[in-house]
């Protein structure tokens, strides 16, 4: 079979079948996958059955793979995290963690957030456990020109533990530093700009009243999670679903029934300081 890509939502993410990525890709497939990612933010590469080393070796192509010591690791490939059901903060109190279960981008409290994020459902439950998604490009181009204007130059500072967070995080053995990002940021490969947004992460706007901080930030949330801008994903046993946390946001869902397992392994790619 040959790469066959398809729409799934409409404005953005698509499906890519018709390859096996335990066999390399050449170097126009690979340019094809990258180009599915770059013009639809999310890209789903259907009916994969890859071992831990073949995930990871496969997902070099689309950058180098990074060590996240925030999630539980694979124990032969350090650079694969566990996304499991059975999740707990092992460093905290013992309760279970859903992963991602509030909107966020990832690595946002990072000086240097990740690219991509790469996650493959080695395990999905018979319904629920959806994964969704928000465009964070069309968000930022449907906002009235005046706001466009007032947000272009502010920045935000992010960190790992905070005061905004909608969910609980999981203990760290050690302290995160802040992060500041812009709150409008062009992404390096396309020149497009996107809101940058983390509602679990973000802090404050830097240089304003926490007031108006807290105002404007929850406006341009409510905003950018409309669901004309999202799409939900709707997992398969072997979905490797890759999107890009330059110009999206995304969430996942924890209500698959009782008793049903949802095991997933995740990379994350190297970025570049967000400008």
């Amino acid at each position: 079979m040959a790469l066959s890509i398809s729409s799934l939502g409409g404005h953005m993410a698509a499906a890519a079948t018709g390859i096996d990525l335990n066999a390399a890709p050449d170097a126009p497939l690979t340019a094809a996958l990258r180009r599915a990612i770059l013009d639809n933010l999310v890209l789903c590469i259907r009916d994969q059955a890859l071992d831990p080393v073949g995930y990871r070796n496969a997902m070099k192509l689309f950058g180098t793979p990074l060590i996240r010591r925030q999630t539980s690791q694979h124990g032969e490939v350090a650079e694969i995290n566990i996304i499991s059901s059975e999740d707990k903060d092992v460093l905290g109190d013992g309760k279970r963690l859903v992963n991602g279960a509030h909107w966020h981008t990832d690595d946002s409290f990072m000086a240097v957030p990740c690219s991509l994020t790469m996650l493959y459902g080695v395990e999905v439950p018979p319904v629920g456990g959806d994964t969704q998604f928000t465009n964070m490009y069309a968000a930022h181009e449907a906002l009235p020109a005046a706001l466009q204007r007032r947000i272009a130059d502010l920045r935000v500072l992010h960190k790992w533990d905070s005061s905004r967070k909608g969910t609980r995080v999981a203990t760290l053995a050690g302290a995160m530093p802040e992060a500041t990002h812009p709150l409008v940021r062009t992404h390096p490969e396309t020149g497009r700009k996107s809101l940058y947004l983390n509602p679990n992460r973000m802090e404050r706007i830097v240089g304003m009243a926490r007031a108006d901080s807290d105002a404007l930030l929850d406006e341009l949330i409510a905003h950018a999670i409309q669901p004309r801008f999202q799409y939900r994903h709707k997992w398969r046993q072997g979905d490797i679903v890759i999107w890009d946390n330059r110009c999206t946001m995304h969430k996942a869902n924890a209500d698959y029934p009782d008793g049903a397992r949802r095991f997933m392994h995740r990379i994350v790619i190297e970025g570049t300081v967000p400008v």
